[in-house]
């Protein structure tokens, strides 16, 4: 008895691993078709609630996780791209939108399992005779999705063969009847796990094994949603203010509805009918669908009582969690926009990679101006501000670096395989400019030994370079931001501009020294200014060229309309 009870806990196990590694295979190959729509999603957000409703339940929807999702938005309002009412109302969608993954675990208790187990079979058929990247998607998919059926059979095969052998499990089981122990078991197995979604199954399995009733797994699915919670107040853990506030407020919103939903079952001829209902039942063929049902109405109605007051709960959210004092964001070595938390979903991390990319070019332009600025007026004042900022600079070149060898080892689609392979060379030529930029204002510092300074013909023509490569940088940042051909195009000409001008300036600084305007050592600067002042040309024109390595199927009219 007691092998035969070990071997069927192995095989739970086993079903368990097999149902927890096909929801990943399915949520990784959703999230790999449905990428750049989520970016694109996310990036549209407004204030409108609804909106962030549906975008909060449809990643919900497609990563199987409303952990995940939360996470993720505790990092977006961390990096300040979501507000705290956006984040608030994605939450609200994340909520429901786990409830798409009960319903899909609970169509285990149909007689047609066996087919949605098949799947796995048809996929890895594709996967054989195919070798399209489209195709291996939807074979991966395919194979998630059936694996996640045979886990699941498996776990209640293995579960009814446990109670077969020992049936005082069962009993033991039944005796747990006191709501608060339920509620207390969901929301700490749930915290233990971080995933509603492991719970739920774990939960159906044992409800159509007979082994808990329809009214104490309602008790334990309102616990889960508490416990679901705990994951998106650790990974708050060290963030803004406005992330813990975010992961406050998904912790009072499932309390708030938490609390109404056990009161109400308190209400004896409501738990009666809830239970005897129509959409309910008790029996093994329905309880499962019956958790799954009950989970959706929790988090619909819910959502439908706070939904209107979501402007006061935000505002008391932000009084209950006060504001962290700030600081000079250069004096801070952290980054701003990419988070661990985001590789969970790769599509969105490459997203917020670009715009990581573009906060270390603002740093590395603005080090530049002010080496010029200070080199113009040989004043080196602002040299701490600077060594800050490029201190800043080697910091984001090296976390970015890091950061994308880590996504390159996630699924990813092939397009977005090629853009990370192009941001490495762009962090690189980021850093080259911040190098350059030291290297004028060290030539500073010679002038300044010297108690010398360039001529004002000098100075002009400086200031007229330094004039066309900021329209260059401008160019380059809005083609890499944008994936703006038209714009690519524009800073070609401004860099062949800077080089024609380059040649230009470096014969009359030589024809100024043969006429004693200007001092050899000065002169020997001046040049080594303008070779580098052409380096950085170029370094910003590789930026803006990087696209082009996946920027396809476009096509540039002359009347500078751009169609995909």
């Amino acid at each position: 008895m007691g092998w035969d009870i070990a071997k069927s806990v192995l095989l739970l196990l086993a079903g368990l691993g097999a149902m927890m590694f096909g929801m990943q295979v399915l949520s990784e190959n959703l999230t790999k078709a449905s990428g750049k729509k989520l970016r694109v999603a996310l990036s549209k957000l407004t204030s409108n609630r609804f909106k962030g409703i549906l975008i909060g339940g449809t990643v919900t929807a497609v990563i199987h996780s409303s952990a995940a999702t939360t996470v993720m938005v505790v990092g977006l309002v961390n990096s300040g791209i979501l507000t705290l009412f956006q984040a608030a109302s994605i939450i609200m969608g994340a909520n429901i939108g786990t409830t798409v993954t009960g319903l899909m675990l609970s169509l285990q208790s149909l007689p047609i399992t066996e087919l949605f187990a098949a799947l796995a079979f048809i996929g890895i058929a594709l996967l054989l005779i195919s070798k399209k990247t489209l195709v291996k998607v939807i074979a991966y998919i395919l194979i998630g999705f059936g694996l996640l059926f045979v886990g699941m059979n498996v776990m209640n095969v293995s579960m009814r063969k446990i109670i077969d052998t020992a049936p005082q499990i069962r009993d033991l089981f039944w005796q747990i009847k006191n709501p608060f122990l339920l509620l207390l078991l969901g929301a700490v197995l749930t915290a233990i796990m971080q995933s509603s979604t492991t719970m739920t199954a774990i939960l159906i399995v044992l409800s159509t094994s007979g082994l808990i009733g329809l009214e104490s797994a309602i008790y334990v699915v309102l616990g889960m949603n508490l416990g679901t919670c705990a994951t998106s107040l650790i990974a708050s853990i060290g963030a803004n203010t406005n992330s813990v506030r975010a992961a406050v407020y998904h912790l009072m919103f499932n309390l708030i509805g938490t609390i109404i939903f056990f009161s109400l079952l308190f209400i004896t001829p409501l738990r009666t009918w809830l239970i005897n209902s129509v959409l309910f039942g008790d029996d093994v063929s329905k309880i499962a669908y019956s958790i799954a049902i009950f989970h959706a109405i929790f988090n619909l109605v819910t959502t439908a009582i706070l939904l209107p007051f979501l402007t006061p709960f935000v505002k008391f959210v932000t009084k209950l969690v006060p504001e962290k004092k700030s600081k000079n964001e250069d004096d801070q070595l952290r980054l701003h926009y990419i988070d661990e938390r985001f590789l969970a979903t790769s599509s969105i991390a490459v997203g917020e990679c670009k715009r990581e990319i573009a906060y270390m070019a603002e740093r590395a332009y603005k080090n530049f101006a002010l080496s010029i600025d200070s080199i113009i007026n040989v004043d080196l004042s602002a040299k701490a501000d600077f060594e800050k900022r490029e201190t800043k600079i080697d910091f984001l070149n090296k976390e970015i670096a890091k950061y994308l060898v880590k996504l390159s080892t996630t699924s990813i689609s092939d397009e977005d395989e090629q853009v990370i392979a192009t941001y490495y060379h762009v962090i690189t030529d980021l850093e080259r400019i911040g190098d350059y930029a030291e290297n004028i204002m060290e030539y500073t510092q010679r002038l300044k030994d010297d108690d010398s300074k360039f001529s004002p013909s000098a100075v002009e023509e400086l200031k007229e370079m330094f004039d066309c490569i900021t329209k260059l940088y401008l160019s380059a940042i809005q083609a890499f931001n944008g994936q703006d051909l038209n714009a690519l195009m524009q800073a070609e000409i401004y860099e062949e501009d800077v080089d024609a001008m380059k040649d230009k300036l470096s014969a009359a600084h030589i024809e100024r020294l043969e006429r004693n305007e200007c001092s050899v050592e000065n002169g020997a600067v001046f040049l080594s200014l303008l070779n580098d002042l052409e380096r950085i040309a170029d370094h910003l024109f590789n930026v803006a060229k990087s696209i082009k390595e996946y920027t396809q199927g476009i096509v540039v009219q002359t009347d500078g309309v751009v169609i995909k």
